[in-house]
């Protein structure tokens, strides 16, 4: 059995009702219309409600059950399918949040979207192959640049996991298709200790709540899992130019680097030698002034023998000259 918290609606005229100013289908949640019905039976009569394909021609006819889920009107169809309250309620949160903070395998990241596809058929033809078709839970398109959106060409597709993971096929074909895949799993931690299997033992105001408790853990962050990983070839050439820029970088500073060291070494070796030939000089006139001195040593050295080798009328008459002179 199917259990959607979530649909879309035609009015009376058979059209799809849609949000103010927009092409967007209108969001019908379960709650919503219950408590409409109660309030405004007559206006209740007048909706129809759908699936939420992205595709027109894809959706098909939902009944809410007082239960707090919406169910397909057809009991074969409906008994095939079996879409949780958690996966449901998971994706239309994803599907309302413009900007959304991965945790993939410690990394983070801040994506923003323009807008979501829900379950576009997708149609991938390999060759002489029987074509594929898969329908993804979202189909997202970045809104501005990021490093994921230059290595996956603007969009991914988010898988919802309840219970059964993406299988390989599946893997491999968006893959060789460039199209990426972020598998986000309800784990026991995000039921909230609530249980929505099996026999119904729950409201719709259990529903209404757990929705909104498990869209404030998605608004703080989200855990994925990269399952597809495709690489664009535009993305590792601007790698590889990137790379080479930065060595070239590298090489021009640390060439900057030698010049500037080597101008330092030659200022520094100019001022030594500037100092060295003012030493030189500074010797030289030392040396000349040791010279006069040792001159004028020798000078009086010598008087003074002479003077004592006098007699005392020489000595007499000597200092008589010097008073004289």
């Amino acid at each position: 059995m199917a259990r959607k918290v979530w649909a879309y609606a035609k009015d009376k005229n058979q059209c799809f009702i849609c949000e103010n100013q927009s092409l967007q289908p209108k969001i019908f949640y379960i709650w919503d219309v219950l408590r409409l019905k109660e309030q405004n039976f007559k206006k209740y009569l007048e909706l129809t409600f759908y699936s939420t394909e992205h595709d027109e021609i894809n959706r098909l006819e939902l009944i809410p059950t007082e239960h707090g889920f919406f169910r397909y009107r057809s009991d074969e169809i409906d008994e095939n399918n079996k879409e949780s309250i958690y996966h449901s309620a998971a994706t239309v949160i994803l599907l309302e949040m413009p900007v959304i903070k991965f945790t993939i395998d410690k990394n983070k990241y801040i994506l923003n979207f323009s807008k979501f596809l829900v379950e576009p058929c997708l149609r991938f033809k390999h060759f002489d192959q029987d074509e594929e078709k898969y329908y993804p839970d979202l189909v997202g398109y970045f809104s501005s640049e990021c490093e994921l959106q230059e290595k996956w060409k603007g969009c991914l597709a988010i898988e919802v996991v309840y219970t059964n993971a993406c299988y390989s096929k599946k893997i491999h074909s968006f893959e060789k298709n460039h199209i990426p895949i972020i598998e986000v799993s309800i784990s026991k931690k995000l039921k909230l200790e609530t249980e929505f299997g099996g026999e119904i033992k729950f409201t719709v105001a259990d529903v209404e709540n757990y929705y909104f408790s498990l869209k404030k853990i998605f608004e703080k962050n989200v855990y994925g899992k990269i399952r597809s990983d495709p690489v664009n070839h535009k993305f590792y050439t601007d790698k590889i130019i990137s790379l080479e820029d930065a060595y070239k970088r590298e090489l021009e500073n640390k060439q900057l680097l030698n010049d500037n060291e080597q101008a330092n070494l030659k200022r520094e070796l100019n001022y030594i030698n500037l100092k060295y030939e003012e030493m030189k000089s500074e010797v030289s006139h030392l040396h000349n002034l040791l010279e006069q001195m040792k001159q004028q040593e020798w000078h009086l050295n010598n008087r003074l023998n002479n003077y004592a080798a006098m007699g005392f009328w020489q000595k007499l008459k000597f200092l008589f000259n010097i008073s004289a002179d």
